[in-house]
């Protein structure tokens, strides 16, 4: 697992499990690229609770290098309930939907 910041999704907003999640930027790259945990905290409930949020390459197996993500954040994208956080590079256009939660 890589931990890294991607300072570019802080603050951005998602809604997953019945609540609204911002952000905080900070996220690990799990095994090889195919993961990508972003940490988050709920902002729709008073007791602001935390979690992990899990998402999943869209078409493994092809990855990124894990400890070369940073630099690629394109964009954070919604397409009705889903969302996706989208890395791209010279070559190659990544897509990672949001696919779980974990507490914390």
């Amino acid at each position: 697992m890589v931990e890294i910041s991607l300072v570019a999704i802080g603050g951005k907003e998602v809604r997953y499990d019945d609540g609204t999640w911002e952000l905080t930027g900070d996220v690990d790259v799990v095994g090889t690229g195919e993961h990508i945990q972003a940490e988050a905290k709920q902002v729709d409930d008073v007791r602001g609770r935390r979690a992990r949020l899990r998402f999943d390459l869209e078409t493994p197996p092809a990855s990124l290098n894990p400890g070369d993500v940073g630099g690629y954040f394109e964009s954070l994208e919604r397409d009705g309930d889903r969302y996706q956080l989208v890395l791209k590079t010279d070559q190659r256009t990544y897509r990672y939907e949001l696919n779980g939660i974990e507490y914390a």
